[in-house]
């Protein structure tokens, strides 16, 4: 008796794990939104839950508009959404927009590396998030050492940075002994460590900005590499729902 009793409760304590260990989602959790020049799109991945049907309708900028396929704003294209991965209940999608000449001059007509947009999905209120711009001549090298990946910046002149930092990912970067605001000379360089360099788009890249005490800025972009471990979409979800 007290066998089947402690394989009872056994089998509703993994039951119930199962049924509350997923955190449920109010909204989609946009993990990039990138302009990418070279390729001529707009990308957008996101996380939801697996029996979501939800999927990208709008991305908008200002007044202006820009829809996946044949959407054309209204919403009723058919799904073609791509996962790109699967885990713990969610699931990793993502939703091209493949630009016109026009739609790619309106991109590289705007300001600045990062914007401003409005991701509208199926069902959801618009979601307002950064939009990185990848410029073709903006592409750097990187060096891959281990699972991280190392950068090396050297100063096309005399400059004093101030910052060193990054848009649209979850990538960390560190720096060793490094203290700002940094003083280079032209020919100087600095290393620039990227750790957990997940890829949570097809295609996702890091989009960098080095800033000066004299209010330049140089910006470099370059490819992630490693694949997202078990368990890290489920880690993000809970960091979303904690904001």
């Amino acid at each position: 008796m007290k066998k089947w009793i402690i394989i009872l409760v056994v089998i509703i304590a993994i039951g119930t794990y199962f049924a509350w260990s997923k955190a449920h989602l109010e909204e989609p959790v946009v993990t990039s939104v990138q302009f990418d020049e070279a390729a001529k799109t707009l990308a957008v991945s996101y996380i939801v839950e697996q029996d979501d049907s939800t999927y990208v309708m709008e991305i908008a900028h200002d007044t202006k508009g820009f829809y996946p396929d044949s959407s054309n704003g209204k919403g009723n294209r058919e799904n073609n959404t791509q996962v790109l991965a699967t885990q713990d209940g969610y699931e990793l999608r993502e939703d091209i927009v493949d630009l016109t000449d026009d739609q790619l001059a309106y991109f590289l007509s705007l300001e600045g590396r990062a914007v401003s947009v409005d991701i509208s999905f199926k069902d959801y209120s618009p979601i307002q998030t950064i939009l990185a711009i990848l410029l073709k001549d903006e592409a750097a090298e990187v060096t891959k050492q281990g699972d991280a990946l190392l950068y090396t910046f050297t100063a096309p002149e005399d400059i004093t940075i101030e910052s060193i930092g990054h848009h649209d990912s979850e990538a960390l970067i560190s720096f060793d002994e490094i203290e700002f605001p940094l003083v280079l000379k032209k020919g100087q360089s600095v290393d620039v460590q990227i750790e957990e360099p997940y890829k949570l788009s097809s295609d996702d890249e890091l989009l960098m900005e080095i800033t000066t005490t004299k209010n330049q800025s140089f910006t470099q972009h370059f490819r992630l590499t490693q694949s997202i471990p078990e368990g890290y979409l489920k880690q993000i979800v809970n960091e979303a729902n904690e904001e």
